[in-house]
């Protein structure tokens, strides 16, 4: 990443979020099924960026997928700029389509290879015309010569420069972002990064950014919060995740990032994690990281423990014994 995303937003105001999800829940197959998504409960205030992180499996992008409403809760609320949306059919959510987008992770399967660049971004609703779609082309770094073209005359990056575009077409408040640079180069995903950050300054946008790499995250999100077997584990400012994580996974995640720093590299302190994640489908009893958790003890096998103010601020954390 460059220098310059050092300088992405933190411009969250201290207003009533944009998006409220409570103890949000997704099972699939059947009350006994998989627990995908186990209670999840975050704010993203507008002109926000939440960063998601977690490994994968843990239920990020089903997350993502529930609040854009392209899979139903089976538990929870979803509510947006004061609405409740968990459960609104297709009809009555065509309105608030143009206020909630989402960029999804592979942008060559998220583009229709029948059409062209032009009725991609307009829309089926076709929001903009031919003009408009060659001025929100040129903002995410195209040019008029590609409106007439089919997606696969696109490299990776420029692909999801369309993904981000058709995004931007109906001006939305918010935009789900589904590890958005996870597929593309890491030149590449330095710019894509910094043109979501850009955006962000000049329209207003609200970002939830769902990602595994936690150096992204760090340049491009103002809050974070870290998922572990479908549950939130941890969520607070950028500042105090990174620099005094509380819950034990985080500390094991932050452990394994790179630090460019060859001496620091070589001395700092590396958590290797106890086994694999269990299984969503059969979770442990009580917290689900104790089968892994070298601090773990008897109340962390029985009792789950809940998502509570942490320290100053809003740091919030679901651990018996929080650092």
């Amino acid at each position: 990443m460059t220098e310059r995303l050092l300088t992405a937003p933190d411009t969250a105001s201290r207003t009533a979020p944009l998006l409220a999800v409570r103890d949000l829940r997704m099972t699939f197959g059947g009350r006994n099924g998989v627990k995908a998504v186990d209670g999840v409960t975050f704010d993203v205030r507008p002109g926000e960026t939440l960063g998601l992180v977690g490994e994968s499996g843990c239920g990020k992008t089903t997350t993502g997928r529930m609040i854009v409403r392209l899979l139903e809760p089976t538990g929870g609320t979803v509510t947006f700029d004061g609405r409740d949306i968990t459960h609104l059919g297709p009809r009555a959510m065509r309105p608030l389509r143009r206020d909630i987008q989402m960029i999804f992770q592979d942008p060559s399967a998220s583009l229709n290879p029948r059409q062209t660049v032009e009725r991609i971004v307009s829309g089926p609703l076709g929001l903009l015309d031919r003009r408009g779609v060659i001025e929100l082309l040129e903002r995410v770094g195209l040019g008029a010569e590609h409106a007439d073209r089919y997606p696969h005359e696109f490299s990776g990056g420029q692909a999801q420069r369309i993904g981000i575009a058709r995004a931007l077409a109906s001006r939305p408040k918010l935009i789900v972002c589904d590890e958005p640079v996870s597929a593309l180069d890491v030149s590449i995903q330095a710019q894509i990064v910094n043109l979501l950050a850009d955006l962000q300054r000049e329209l207003g946008l609200a970002y939830l950014f769902i990602a595994h790499d936690l150096s992204v995250v760090r340049h491009m999100c103002a809050r974070v919060a870290v998922m572990y077997l479908g549950r939130v584990v941890e969520v607070g400012s950028r500042e105090s995740v990174y620099t005094a994580p509380a819950h034990p996974y985080t500390r094991a995640l932050l452990s394994a990032v790179p630090v460019p720093d060859p001496e620091v590299e070589l001395t700092r302190e590396r958590i290797v994690l106890l086994g694999d994640p269990p299984s969503p489908a059969a979770p442990p009893p009580g917290c689900s990281f104790h089968p892994r958790c070298a601090l773990a003890r008897d109340i962390c096998r029985t009792e789950a423990p809940p998502l509570e103010i942490h320290g100053p601020g809003e740091r919030r954390v679901a651990c018996h014994f929080p650092g």
